[in-house]
Order: C-alpha cells, then structure tokens, then sequence
C-alpha cells in the first residue's frame, strides 16, 4: 500500500486542544452555559465539559460542582467517567455507579456520591477531545432522548470550540 492508499489522518486530539485558548473566559462562560441547560433539560445537578488528557481529565465548562471537584476543576483520569466515551467514541452510561462492575470502587462513586452518569464524546475536527457529561447523586436510568440531548449539547460545544480555534 502507498502513501497516497492511506486513509487521511485524524487530527491528534491534543494538537486540536492545544489550538484552543481553553482559559478564555468567554468560551468558559458559553461552556458553562451548556452545561448548565444540559444539567437543567436531564433533572440532574450536575453537567460537566471535560476535555481528557494522558493523566488527567479537566474542566472547561461546568455547572453544580461543589467541593474540591469545583477546586480543581478536575480529575486524575484514573478516576474518569469521560474517558470512556473518549477511547469508544460513543456514548457512556452509568444508571448505578455503586453496582456498576467498573465504576463502583471510583473514589467519585465511595467518597463523592457520584451515583449515575451519561456522557457523549465531543469531537472537533475528527479528534474526539473529551465528552459532555451529566452526573447524578441517586440511580437514574437515562433515556434515549437524553442521550438526544447530551448530543445536541456536544455539537453545540464543539461548534463553540470551533469558534475558539487559532489559525495556524
């Protein structure tokens, strides 16, 4: 197979991040926005963007976090939710984290109380940079008009991070 043979590439998605101001303050208060209509729409009390590193997964838009969560403004990836509609490139469901197989020893679910999640990847240029995620304090099982509208908002946000990106 030649080079010409080869499928184009997918931006790397920490090239496509690193073209971002990601501390603009007005891309911050449209993300927050987001976040906060999407957490409003779901009934739940807290809608998160995340944008998910190696390491680490933070924050650039947020509504209802309280705590050191709100502090930080993130989380070692270890502890991320959002990291697997990242690497599956769907959307990622947890109706009950403290049952869940794979998330119910997370410090978020044993010490935070997260007790369910819905999130959908955001992509920006073919790289899918982090998800746009709702988290809940009780078991809730989310539909698929929530995931409907988890998607509305991950598009709207990657328009906005679009918005955001400096020319090379």
């Amino acid at each position: 197979m030649n080079s010409h043979d080869q499928a184009p590439a997918i931006p790397d998605r920490f090239e496509v991040m690193a073209n971002i101001n990601l501390d603009d303050p007005e891309l911050r208060r449209r993300l927050d926005d987001i976040a906060h209509r999407t957490a409003d729409r779901l009934g739940q009390p807290i809608g998160l963007v995340s944008m998910v590193l190696d390491t680490a997964q933070f924050f650039p838009g947020s509504y209802g976090l309280q705590g050191w969560l709100d502090e930080l403004a993130g989380t070692p990836i270890e502890w991320s939710f959002c990291v697997n509609a990242v690497n599956t490139g769907t959307a990622y469901v947890v109706s009950d984290a403290s049952t869940d197989v794979k998330q119910s020893t997370n410090p978020l679910v044993t010490i935070d109380g997260v007790r369910s999640y819905a999130g959908v990847p955001i992509v920006v240029d073919g790289a899918i940079l982090g998800a746009h995620c709702v988290l809940g304090s009780d078991p809730h099982n989310f539909t698929d008009a929530d995931l409907a509208e988890l998607r509305r908002g991950a598009e709207e946000i990657s328009e906005v991070l679009r918005s955001f990106l400096r020319q090379g």
